[in-house]
């Protein structure tokens, strides 16, 4: 872990939308260089993202993952299973039943995992739902966006607690941390930062729901779109800068 250390920012970014889903972006985050170490923050879990990692261009280096919606992470190729210990207890199968009860559809067995239970909820019985399920299992939090995604983690889980747990394991002060998504998932990353970048093409269920003081909105999607929120936060120098 020195050469993360030895860099002056952390970025821990979501994936789809925030730094793929835009050709030719996903290059420029070589700009990245020695001055920001470069954390994923997925809904997906692990095995699903390293797929998606596998086309990505081979010269992007990746400091950790967070994936599973924040219950699991790996940092420097390291299972860190010390991170999962706290919520060992936690057991989904009474959420599952009840979803099958009702005749809720689980997302693709992919998208699933052992701490992170995925299911399609129209969004006009969130509310309801959330209730009926946070009585089933108490110590959950329930995870919405998109016009149907439902997710239940452990309330010790989150992309936002995730974000946090890594940054201190990393070294990084809260100070030098910067969040990037697009998403109603990425909403207690956002709130939970000191920096935040949303880029161009978020959905409204992020852009309406982060505090506007904290989040640089961009003009440009995804990787481009996070890079021109590193040089904003002064992660990254601006081009007048580069030019002297």
């Amino acid at each position: 872990m020195e050469e993360t250390r030895s860099r002056q920012w952390l970025l821990v970014s979501d994936l789809d939308g925030t730094l793929t889903g835009h050709d030719g972006g996903v290059s420029s985050l070589s700009e990245l260089g020695v001055r920001v170490a470069l954390v994923l923050n997925s809904s997906r879990p692990r095995a699903s993202v390293l797929r998606t990692l596998a086309l990505l261009p081979t010269g992007l280096k990746i400091d950790g993952l967070i994936t599973a919606m924040g219950t699991e992470v790996m940092v420097d190729g390291v299972d860190r299973n010390d991170w999962t210990e706290k919520f060992r207890g936690w057991d989904r199968r009474p959420v599952d039943a009840f979803m099958e009860s009702v005749g809720m559809l689980p997302h693709r067995p992919e998208h699933q995992g052992v701490y992170k239970a995925s299911y399609h909820v129209p969004a006009e019985r969130w509310q309801e739902f959330r209730r009926r399920v946070l009585d089933l299992v108490p110590a959950s939090v329930v995870v919405t966006s998109g016009e149907s995604d439902f997710d239940v983690l452990p309330a010790a889980a989150g992309k936002d607690k995730a974000t946090a747990w890594v940054a201190r394991l990393m070294g990084f002060d809260p100070s030098r941390v910067i969040v990037a998504g697009d998403s109603g998932n990425d909403v207690d990353m956002f709130n939970a930062a000191r920096m935040a970048i949303a880029v161009s093409n978020s959905r409204h269920e992020l852009i309406d729901r982060v505090n506007p003081a904290k989040t640089y909105f961009a003009s440009q999607p995804s990787a481009l779109g996070v890079i021109e929120g590193l040089r904003h936060w002064g992660a990254l120098p601006d081009g007048k800068e580069e030019a002297r």
